[in-house]
């Protein structure tokens, strides 16, 4: 009844409450990028789709092509996002090995920091503002050093791709040669048992080191290794590489 001074009464328990929607997230470029990651580290690369993203967002994937060209775009801007992590050291050319190497510890880093970005990180590279940065860290830290300029740009593409391909093989896992699902080390010791059977007196070397080529070290051992050969190389160029980047293969000796 009207008027009532007791003020309004409770709602029958048999009747449901007044449901409210969520309030919706702003469709931004940033929040489509930030749902991404979420549809990715459930779904991998593959099952990334604007149409989950956009039930990720609540709205229909067609909203958010105002933002997003294509899944192209969207796998770009995720690599962009993830290259924005890595943490640029104010270059110190006495110390150019350590921090060229600590980048690309950096970077192995945010390749596992979610699903499938080693793999995304194959074939791109950053762009806009991120490229420019980068590379003008590098030749900030390196031209003192005596590297020839395109050294220094060869370098960084180099080292990003060994970095990226180690992330993705590692992502990988361990194949076996069956094609079955086996324990990483039952397939090394299939392996190992099938070179343990070859003839000793044709492949010495390799029965020998046996143990050294089965087991090479952990994952981090693995990759400190690569590194550090590709930073001395890049050492071997300071004040003795030709000022242009060679065109051709140097001419084999004639036999």
């Amino acid at each position: 009844m009207s008027g009532d001074p007791g003020g309004p009464l409770p709602e029958p328990p048999w009747r449901p409450a007044t449901r409210r929607s969520p309030p919706r997230v702003p469709i931004t470029r940033e929040a489509i990028i930030d749902a991404s990651f979420r549809v990715l580290d459930k779904h991998g690369m593959d099952g990334l789709s604007m149409r989950r993203v956009g039930e990720e967002l609540g709205v229909g994937a067609a909203s958010l092509y105002w933002h997003v060209r294509n899944k192209d775009e969207l796998l770009q801007l995720l690599f962009e996002r993830i290259t924005e992590e890595v943490q640029l050291p104010e270059p110190d050319p006495e110390h150019w090995m350590d921090q060229a190497k600590d980048v690309a510890r950096q970077m192995r880093g945010v390749m596992h920091s979610h699903r499938d970005i080693a793999r995304i990180s194959l074939g791109r590279i950053p762009s806009a503002p991120a490229i420019a940065e980068l590379a003008e860290w590098q030749f900030r830290l390196l031209k003192p050093v005596g590297l020839p300029d395109w050294v220094i740009a060869l370098a960084g593409d180099l080292l990003a791709l060994y970095v990226g391909a180690y992330a993705f093989e590692e992502s990988l896992g361990l194949a076996s040669p069956t094609g079955e699902d086996l324990a990483p080390e039952q397939i090394v010791g299939m392996i190992r048992e099938y070179l343990l059977a070859l003839p000793a007196e044709r492949f010495p070397h390799t029965l020998a080191a046996i143990d050294l080529l089965l087991g090479a070290g952990p994952p981090d051992a693995r990759f400190e290794f690569g590194l550090d050969v590709l930073i001395r190389g890049l050492a071997s160029y300071a004040g003795d590489a030709p000022a242009v980047l060679p065109t051709a293969p140097p001419a084999r000796p004639e036999d």
